[in-house]
């Protein structure tokens, strides 16, 4: 069934009409004829619901697609293997990793902001393909903070792992800002979090699996990451790592070691695993974000919500549903709502505002196949939820838990991504990443 676009409000306008206000805005705003002393402040918005990235596995190739209308922008091939999308900290470039190819490639989604010093400008632009590309070894964990994106290379045996951060500004140079080489190869990931880099670090005496076992800290300085200390909480095959408003958790196989981000020194403390965990389970994934004060653990299809300041209950289990699986989740882009999407094809909607309250139970897909593609991204810009579902994007308002539309594709997607304007652009000029 294909339900009817979102009628626009007063508010908002077509992307067309917006683009031919821009143009009319840019000959008084930015120097042309005519301006005067009144114009020369005028702030140049264009409003528009954003782009999504989206991977044509038939084709090869990555498409760009204008929420606006529902039409593809622009095409450009990627060689290799199918690449997971993810966007970069300010949304404005999809970051392409293939991992099997020792590959990261970036594109300009072509929608960004710019300071012209009395006034901001927002511009559209036709989508691109930047000429900076990433081919360190196996690429693999990707976070983005509220500044910077980082990714980490696993490496091999011929090669030791690798962090490389780079940010909005430096994509728009061709360049990443800084790397940091590790002694030896390892599953790991890192966060950047206040100029200072934790990540993962494996004992070359551990041989029998590359999964780390311990946490480091830097700092970073100018272009280079400065070595601070290792933690002395152990955290044996740790895997997954997950960054709340106060705490930063890894998950460990004997529970999470979760470090204090608002205490001097950044303190680590290990929590055992949960009372309630399945047999033969562990915590190796999270869902965190920014805005949110808790964690959430992930134990195959166990939920935990995890309070690392708690003194006197840290763990708190999440039910969706006898015998409901887990396919994804994750939060909205301030952490308003936190979704679910269970193998009974049931969206569910939580509000982490209001003790983790159930919202709504959206009814989005019959219950999936092994065969079936599924993937999630959120808009910075609304309350929106895209999920890609085989040949069509299903749109959820996560506000007031309905449906907005379907968009049919007339192509195979195997990943997704939004990309495009969002409020920050234009009232946030902190340069924290926490």
């Amino acid at each position: 069934m294909t339900f009817p676009p979102e009628r626009l409000s007063s508010s908002r306008r077509p992307l067309a009409a917006s683009l031919a206000l821009a143009s009319a805005a840019l000959l008084s705003a930015c120097g042309g004829s005519g301006s005067s002393s009144d114009d020369a402040h005028t702030e140049i918005s264009i409003e528009t619901d954003g782009r999504l990235a989206l991977f044509d596995s038939g084709a090869s190739a990555l498409k760009f697609l204008d929420l606006d209308d529902a039409q593809v922008l622009t095409s450009v091939n990627i060689d290799g293997s199918s690449p997971s999308l993810y966007a970069s900290p300010d949304n404005r470039y999809a970051i392409a990793i293939q991992r099997e190819d020792d590959r990261v490639s970036f594109f300009d989604s072509g929608l960004y902001t710019e300071d012209h010093g009395d006034h901001l400008h927002d511009y559209a632009e036709t989508p691109s393909a930047l000429s900076l590309t990433l081919n360190d070894h196996k690429p693999t964990h990707y976070t983005a903070g509220e500044s910077y994106g980082v990714i980490f290379f696993d490496g091999g045996t011929a090669a030791s792992s690798k962090v490389t951060v780079f940010s909005d500004a430096t994509l728009g140079n061709n360049s990443t800002l800084a790397s940091l080489d590790l002694e030896n190869n390892m599953h790991g990931v890192a966060k950047l979090i206040d100029g200072h880099l934790f990540v993962t670090y494996r004992d070359s005496a551990i041989t029998d699996t590359t999964l780390p076992a311990a946490v480091e800290r830097y700092h970073l300085d100018g272009s280079s990451f400065e070595f601070e200390e290792r933690y002395d909480e152990a955290c044996p095959d740790l895997h997954g790592a997950g960054l709340s408003a106060h705490s930063l958790g890894f998950g460990c196989s004997d529970g999470v070691l979760v470090i204090d981000l608002h205490e001097a020194g950044y303190p680590a403390t290990k929590l055992a695993n949960p009372e309630s965990l399945d047999a033969g389970a562990r915590i190796g994934d999270f869902a965190a974000n920014h805005d949110v004060e808790e964690l959430v653990g992930i134990a195959g299809d166990q939920l935990f919500i995890i309070d690392g300041e708690s003194d006197t209950t840290a763990y708190r289990e999440l039910t969706i549903g006898d015998g409901v699986g887990l396919i994804t989740q994750g939060f909205t882009t301030h952490g308003e709502v936190f979704y679910v999407l269970g193998d009974d094809g049931d969206l569910r909607l939580f509000d982490p505002a209001d003790n983790w309250a159930l919202l709504n139970t959206v009814p989005l897909i019959d219950a999936p196949s092994d065969g079936d593609t599924l993937a999630t991204a959120v808009s910075a810009a609304q309350e929106r939820l895209f999920v890609l579902h085989n040949q069509a994007v299903i749109e959820v308002d996560t506000s007031a838990g309905q449906i907005v539309r379907t968009i049919t594709l007339d192509f195979e997607a195997s990943s997704i991504a939004w990309l495009g304007l969002t409020e920050e652009a234009h009232h946030d000029d902190d340069e924290h990443d926490h």
